[in-house]
């Protein structure tokens, strides 16, 4: 096949640390699963914005919304690591978020010793209740079966008080969970502002985060317009920040991601 007749795939080829997609309850405390994050200026802005939330208002609950393949899972297993147990992986996600070392990222994240408590989940079509628990148990080892709602608060409420740096809760997709509240009657959507009411009173830091690819109100489309209506309330106790790249952010990762497999002159 002479020059002309190549396929682009043939030319070019596509990262490998830009094919793997971020699951963030199994990849949480894996150095390799930062591999290749590149912090661009929106994704810094976004946790700047949360800082100043934490450092000057009550508030400790919030939504990341942004399209699909945006970077939130990335962004939020960086998170993870940068408050975690691991002082490895902690210093590896400051040298890859390249913050001054004043930043008020940090202030709101402090963290020393044995870091935050972190609890990565990730939804599933399915009740957000059971999946906390599972959660809960994984990273405490008791048993939490049969809990309800109120239970299930109780004891991050506690996680966050028995940890003195604070409980660090990532809910990624958690559209899910509102795609099952939305057709299961028996699913207490009221959960995720019970949720959000805790952390802001809860002694100590108790920082929940929801990642979304959409507002909560158009999970619940096909109801009626009440209950839409309810559902968007529930999120305004929610502070929700977009995650949505800049043309020249696109294009920067484009370039990076995109590799010269073969050598061959036009």
């Amino acid at each position: 096949m002479s020059t002309q007749e190549k396929n682009l795939s043939s030319v070019v080829g596509i990262s490998r640390k830009f094919l793997r997609s971020i699951q963030i309850d199994d990849d949480f405390g894996r150095e390799d699963a930062l591999s290749g994050y590149v912090c661009q200026g929106t994704a810094r802005t976004l946790l700047e914005n949360m800082a100043q939330q934490l450092l000057e208002t009550k508030q400790r609950a919030f939504t990341w919304t942004g399209p699909y393949g945006g970077g939130k899972s990335s962004l939020a297993l960086m998170l993870c690591s940068l408050v975690g147990p691991n002082q490895k992986l902690r210093d590896r996600a400051k040298q890859i978020l390249a913050l001054p070392a004043d930043s008020r990222i940090y202030k709101a994240f402090d963290c020393k010793g044995e870091g935050w408590t972190v609890l990565p989940v990730v939804g599933k079509r399915t009740s957000v209740r059971d999946q906390l628990i599972a959660a809960i148990e994984k990273r405490t080892g008791a048993s939490l079966a049969k809990k309800k709602n109120i239970d299930v608060i109780a004891e991050l409420t506690t996680l966050a008080q028995d940890n003195k740096q604070g409980l660090l809760l990532i809910i990624d997709e958690l559209g899910k969970f509102l795609e099952n509240a939305a057709i299961d009657n028996t699913e207490d959507i009221y959960f995720f502002q019970q949720l959000a009411e805790t952390a802001s009173r809860t002694n100590g830091k108790f920082v929940v985060v929801g990642i979304l690819h959409q507002p909560f109100e158009a999970y619940a489309s096909a109801l009626g317009r009440q209950t839409r209506d309810d559902w968007a309330k529930i999120q305004g106790r929610y502070i929700d920040i977009p995650l949505v790249a800049a043309t020249d952010e696109v294009i920067e990762l484009i370039g990076q991601s995109v590799n010269r497999t073969v050598n061959f002159d036009l």
